[in-house]
């Protein structure tokens, strides 16, 4: 149910893109870590946040959804019963603190991107796929130097441990970097750029995720795309539209992709370095999960995880090895238990669903179709979710509020005035 505004107050059109600029552009640099996990980013969210709050609670109405509130108190609530379970309470309560600022930055990001003008919009769009495009720079960069590589982890030594055969970005690790090139597809379609020059763009982008060898996030993109393609033949009913949308794209990779075959097949190292990347690190990668979600099984029955679960983050703690469960739904499970982690299904299934929601709306309203972009988006998510741990990553309550923000502007139009 969403709360319709009236009388809004108008902030700073600078300050507040300053703001949500700044914050998509340290999105990506996660290779500093700060006490209680904080990153650069969250120093320049909470700059702003509480005066922000300060101004909505000045205001007689404001336009809040509150579709996913009621998930989000289920989970806290999950998480904050486990609690008392838990071997190490410490670690537990981080979590739910770290999830409660979580929910507050989605939902005034919502707010914010829900009264911004359609131009601003853009603009931010624009700021974040270029954010993404300059970092797949890096990474393909990583790739091609390891001296670079070794630059890039030397500025992080107080961070996890980096994998020395791939390229991560700014981030600790590579499939958190696949990730964050993976949401990235979102501002690349729905920013209204030219048509070869968001497909140049595209390109890097999907090279980039081509280094990191992330198979969870080349999967997710596979189906997500697959889906998309299938909403658009049966929901817009246009098949002329896959071609006209997509017909350059998969010409363009496709030459792209024939040049960068002769290329490699040309370097011997970087022809070996794709390939243990992409293929031989299968079996061990599959191996490791399988033994990981057999030990969060036990877990699971030896401490009667149907109800309560052993606390988040504490099964590094039972496990006795200090390794997450790489797939978000076990992990919800085992930590918070069995209901929390229908809670968290019935999450992302509600996220696809509002996904399909706002395509078809955009197609009765004569929109755009570049929405059904979040079908793909979300689709990738729940692919990823099954083998990492992706719920707290920053990258998904973004396209979540995007998408939030998006329905409103579809929905109210022009009474949404423009805060900008």
């Amino acid at each position: 149910m969403e709360q319709s505004i009236t009388n809004q107050s108008p902030l700073s059109g600078v300050i507040l893109m300053i703001w949500l600029s700044g914050m998509i552009i340290m999105s990506p640099v996660k290779i500093f870590t700060f006490p209680l996990n904080m990153e650069l980013m969250d120093f320049w969210i909470l700059a702003l946040l509480p005066i922000l709050w300060m101004l909505f609670i000045a205001r007689r109405k404001t336009l809040i959804s509150w579709t996913y509130v009621p998930i989000m108190l289920m989970i806290l609530i999950g998480s904050f019963a486990s609690t008392f379970a838990a071997p190490k309470p410490s670690s537990s309560i981080i979590v739910i603190l770290k999830e409660v600022y979580v929910f507050v930055w989605f939902i005034t990001i919502t707010i914010l991107l829900s009264g911004l003008g359609d131009r601003n919009l853009n603009r931010l769009l624009i700021v974040w796929n270029r954010v993404v495009v300059v970092h797949g720079l890096v990474i393909i960069a990583q790739f091609l130097s390891p001296t670079l590589w070794r630059i890039t982890v030397s500025l992080a030594r107080n961070v996890g441990e980096f994998e020395h055969y791939r390229s991560p970005g700014l981030f600790p690790n590579a499939n958190a970097a696949a990730f964050f090139q993976l949401m990235g597809f979102v501002p690349l379609v729905l920013a209204k750029e030219s048509k070869w020059l968001t497909i140049i763009m595209g390109i890097i982008v999907f090279m980039s995720l081509l280094a990191t060898g992330s198979m969870g996030a080349f999967l997710g993109l596979a189906i997500g795309t697959l889906l998309a393609l299938t909403a658009i033949v049966i929901l817009a009913k246009n098949l002329g539209a896959i071609t006209k949308y997509f017909g350059p794209v998969l010409f363009a990779i496709l030459l792209f992709g024939s040049l960068l075959f002769v290329f490699v097949s040309q370097n011997r190292e970087y022809q070996n370095h794709l390939e243990s990347i992409l293929v031989g690190r299968a079996d061990r990668s599959s191996e490791g999960r399988f033994s990981l979600w057999e030990r969060g099984m036990d877990a699971f029955i030896e401490y009667s995880g149907v109800f309560w679960g052993i606390g988040p983050e504490n099964f590094r703690e039972v496990d006795g090895r200090d390794k997450q469960l790489h797939n978000d739904f076990i992990a919800f499970s085992v930590e918070r238990g069995l209901l929390t982690g229908i809670t968290l299904i019935l999450f992302l299934a509600l996220a696809i669903g509002r996904s399909f929601y706002l395509f078809r709306a955009s197609m009765k309203s004569g929109g755009e179709m570049e929405v059904v972009v979040f079908v793909s988006a979300f689709v990738a998510i729940f692919i990823e979710s099954l083998f990492h741990q992706v719920f707290h990553y920053r990258e998904l309550w973004l396209v979540l509020a995007f998408q939030e923000a998006m329905i409103f502007k579809t929905k109210y139009g022009a009474s949404l005035r423009d805060i900008s």
